[in-house]
């Protein structure tokens, strides 16, 4: 049988079980080292509706889910503003422009301080600033993937004859 065919195939699924039961293993013997105390669960007295809005504003605030809530909303306003300007025949990165000038400061902090500090505080800023730098590492990776060098020696050796 022609196993270099499959070589790859076997490795993934070699490194998935392996990893799958290093995790089981870890959480077998995590479960010996819980402390024994008696955790008191809150009982849910209300319908599902009420628990669920009782969660969701407990939650509300929590770092993460004020992550994606920034996340969502950035993503949502620079497409419709892309579009828009897509509309319009404009390039789309314009929109996604504007987008983060409505979003900013200068619009939405100016008009509406008080949303404006409810969905981008201080101290979340942080986060999506690194997430931000991610993006851009990403984005230069793609673009130096891309990037054909013969067709830059060319343009390089033409300027300097000229």
């Amino acid at each position: 049988m022609n196993w270099g065919k499959y070589r790859n195939l076997i490795f993934y699924i070699l490194t998935i079980a392996f990893f799958s039961c290093l995790m089981y293993f870890f959480i077998i013997e995590g479960q010996t080292l819980e402390i024994g105390e008696n955790i008191v669960r809150k009982t849910n007295t209300g319908s599902t509706w009420e628990n669920f809005q009782e969660s969701f504003k407990a939650n509300l605030h929590h770092p993460l889910a004020l992550l994606l809530a920034q996340i969502v909303t950035i993503i949502l306003v620079a497409r419709l503003f892309g579009w828009i300007c897509m509309k319009i025949k404009q390039p789309t990165v314009i929109g996604e422009m504007i987008a983060g000038i409505v979003l900013g400061p200068s619009l939405l902090g100016m008009y509406f301080p008080e949303f404006s500090a409810s969905l981008f505080p201080k101290e979340s800023l942080g986060n999506l600033q690194f997430l931000s730098q991610i993006g851009l590492i990403l984005f230069m990776y793609i673009v130096g993937m891309e990037l054909d060098l013969s067709v830059l020696r060319k343009k390089s050796s033409r300027c300097s004859s000229d």
